[in-house]
């Protein structure tokens, strides 16, 4: 059976990569390999298993539910490599979004730096929407300066003809904090002048509110599924756009979700990077600059923004009703178990009774939950549905001697 050692096409470049001759990733490696590709390095990250080619750049994620992602040569970098004494990363463009390489040694980074340069020159490629700190002369880490010393412009999206230049602040992102300003700082390089933070306590789903955007944002380490983002749908429906911000991507169900309904994802990357995901973002992001606005129109905004806060509030205020009424069920469910787990002598005619209908009550009560959180409820469908169910709830609490 062939493996990395063994295998002429991949046994010079095993050595000191961290990589595991017979691993799962090695199997799929070489099974992709055409029969004259040679790999040239290979690498581990924190994230990734890589093997670089003269053609391309293969990456598998995780360890038991492997995902295997391709790059073809040249490579985008998004910011150029930065070793030092203590770590070095790469990031790059890939299929869904910015993908960040660390840590890595020198000759993995010189590796990838070479697979960066197009054919017709020898310099990596700008970061993507970089724009400078306001009264800050200085520029992000790793954003490429010309030969001759001259300062460069403001690295901005590139648009289409008609379209608005897309520029923001960058910065790292190491908390749920730090994730929530960059999504302020973004919209607000999209246009969004009053973009700014919901504050603390229950949002309803919403992060970062503007007069005529709301957005959510998630720094996790796992995909975001489709659940948030319909949470997100469905309590910001007086808002004309929708986003998402998100650390460690989107599930397939998120996705095709929020292309459905018109939610722009958007990809958050420590390094604080920001990408677009799908169609919604892109034309989000391209969309003309608007009009400055008028004294009347700045008063709407104040008014439309002061009911945005209150559709808000309301929302959630009916999340912090349904969540009690969850918990609710989930102490009739786990008195139900200690009853269930008694000897059979310890049952009455009654108390099986008992437990059958408080059985049937949770049932119903969850049922009237989930009709709740249907995208076509009104809020007063939805404060209806939850009322009836905190009703079938307690009833079963009662029907099994338990305090509501």
């Amino acid at each position: 059976m062939s493996s990395l050692r063994s295998d002429p096409r991949t046994s010079a470049a095993l050595r000191g990569s961290g990589w595991t001759s017979n691993s799962p990733q090695a199997e799929q490696l070489l099974a992709r390999l055409g029969p004259a590709e040679r790999v040239d390095l290979l690498f581990t990250t924190l994230r990734f298993h890589g093997a670089l080619t003269a053609e391309r750049l293969l990456l598998w994620r995780g360890t038991f539910k492997i995902e295997h992602m391709e790059l073809r040569r040249p490579l985008t970098a998004l910011r150029d490599g930065s070793p030092s004494k203590f770590v070095g990363a790469v990031v790059l463009d890939g299929p869904e979004g910015a993908i960040e390489l660390k840590p890595l040694s020198t000759a993995a980074i010189r590796a990838l730096d070479e697979a960066c340069r197009s054919a017709g020159g020898d310099t990596p490629s700008a970061p993507p929407r970089v724009a400078r700190d306001n009264g800050d002369a200085a520029w992000t880490p790793g954003a490429h300066r010309p030969a001759d010393g001259r300062t460069p412009s403001s690295p901005r999206a590139e648009t289409g003809t008609g379209s608005r230049e897309t520029a923001y602040r960058v910065r790292t992102i190491r908390t749920w904090q730090d994730a929530e300003l960059a999504a302020v700082d973004h919209m607000l390089g999209l246009g969004f002048n009053d973009a700014r933070i919901t504050g603390a306590g229950a949002d309803g789903g919403i992060d970062v509110i503007a007069r005529d955007a709301v957005a959510q944002v998630k720094h996790y380490s796992q995909p975001i599924g489709v659940g948030p983002v319909r949470e997100l749908r469905g309590v910001a429906d007086a808002h004309q756009y929708l986003l998402f911000y998100a650390s460690g991507g989107y599930t397939a169900a998120a996705r095709q979700f929020a292309d459905d309904r018109g939610v722009a994802l958007f990809s958050l990357q420590e390094s604080g990077h920001i990408t677009v995901l799908n169609e919604a973002a892109t034309r989000l992001s391209t969309r003309p600059a608007p009009a400055p606005a008028s004294a009347w129109s700045r008063a709407a905004a104040w008014s439309g923004q002061a009911v945005n806060l209150r559709v808000s509030q309301r929302a959630a205020e009916l999340e912090a009703q349904r969540q009690t009424v969850l918990r609710l069920i989930a102490r009739v469910r786990a008195h139900t178990s200690e009853l269930h787990a008694l000897p059979s002598n310890r049952y009455t005619k009654d108390g099986i009774k008992a437990l059958k209908a408080a059985h049937q009550l949770t049932d119903r009560a969850e049922v009237l939950l989930r009709k709740s959180q249907a995208e076509y409820q009104t809020h007063g469908g939805r404060k209806r549905l939850i009322a009836l169910a905190d009703e079938k709830a307690r009833e079963a609490a009662l029907k099994l001697g338990i305090r509501a």
